[in-house]
């Protein structure tokens, strides 16, 4: 099964929200979109479930053309940010609900409904009403309705991130067993860094509604193709110091190290990170960031210096990466 999408585009009033994307998602791999609020990430997705029309490009499931298909029998498993699910019906009832509109018979539709509740684990809720229903089981009532409609495709809009952080990290390894083991296609939305580089093999990563890299956790991090990449992928975020020639440096925290010779610098903030601390430095180029293990002594006199094989090297008007500086 394979999710191709081919040059898709959308605008309102002659502004675009997507533009020229071109994406695939095979069987059994997760493709995380990510990238700030308003970036087309969410609309991406409603264009591929046929909740909104492109105004360019095609979208092909295992190879079928699906661009004009109705929503209802395109059997994607979407789930959303907001859960969406009825505030008057029970769970099971919100589950059970798509089964019995698609005309699947109560015998099977009771079948599958206590074959999920025990995937998921939430026997015990098929009774209440989502008002009854903390965030986390939520969570899982949403997912598990994506289940039940067999699709051929998840898509997923930032599905925890209405959770707090602990209750997510609680979730990840859960919704990774249930929805990325059934070796489909996944499109993951997520503003998330963090999250995206967890659940996926590949994050392509939106700047307003134009895809600008595609590619695996490490070669957005070791490789970004703009300063944009380079900024949104890392935290704590790359140092970014503008030269008076044609292009920006940047430099990760961890690549900078207290030296004897180098530039000078005044602390002026720090922060605890667990196993290290991040220091908020001044010197001549501007604020610089640089992460230390805890054990390291903090000297009075403080001298910066990294590798030269370390620094990114980006166009000052462009923002694209520099190869041979």
């Amino acid at each position: 099964m394979t999710l191709l999408i081919k040059n898709l585009g959308r605008h309102i009033n002659d502004s675009w929200i997507v533009r020229h994307l071109n994406l695939e998602v095979t069987d059994g791999e997760c493709l995380a979109l990510l990238g700030p609020s308003g970036c087309g990430k969410s609309s991406t997705l409603r264009l591929i479930a046929g909740l909104d029309k492109p105004n360019e490009g095609s979208i092909y499931l295992n190879n079928k053309n699906i661009t004009n298909t109705a929503a209802i029998d395109r059997r994607i498993g979407m789930v959303f940010q907001s859960y969406a699910l009825f505030p008057h019906l029970t769970v099971a009832e919100n589950l059970t609900l798509g089964m019995k509109i698609r005309g699947i018979s109560n015998l099977e539709q009771r079948q599958k409904l206590r074959s999920t509740l025990e995937l998921f684990q939430i026997e015990n809720l098929a009774t209440r009403r989502p008002s009854q229903l903390s965030g986390g089981q939520k969570q899982r009532i949403a997912l598990a309705r994506a289940i039940l409609r067999d699709p051929l495709v998840y898509l997923l809009d930032e599905p925890m991130s209405n959770l707090d952080a602990q209750l997510r990290e609680q979730l990840r390894p859960e919704l990774r067993r249930i929805i990325l083991n059934q070796n489909l296609p996944v499109l993951y939305v997520t503003h998330d860094q963090h999250e995206a580089m967890a659940m996926s093999q590949k994050i392509a990563v939106l700047k307003e509604g134009i895809l600008e890299q595609i590619g695996t956790p490490q070669e957005l991090y070791h490789e970004p193709v703009s300063i944009f990449v380079a900024t949104f992928i890392g935290r704590p975020q790359i140092n970014v110091i503008y030269n008076s020639s044609k292009h920006i440096t940047g430099i990760r925290p961890e690549n900078i190290y207290f030296n004897s010779t180098g530039l000078k610098a005044k602390l002026l903030h720090k922060e605890w990170l667990g196993t290290n601390q991040l220091l908020f430095l001044d010197t001549p180029v501007g604020n610089i960031r640089i992460t230390v293990d805890i054990g390291i002594e903090i000297p009075e006199d403080i001298t910066i210096n990294w590798d030269k094989k370390h620094e990114h090297h980006f166009d000052s008007q462009t923002g694209m990466r520099i190869i041979n500086v």
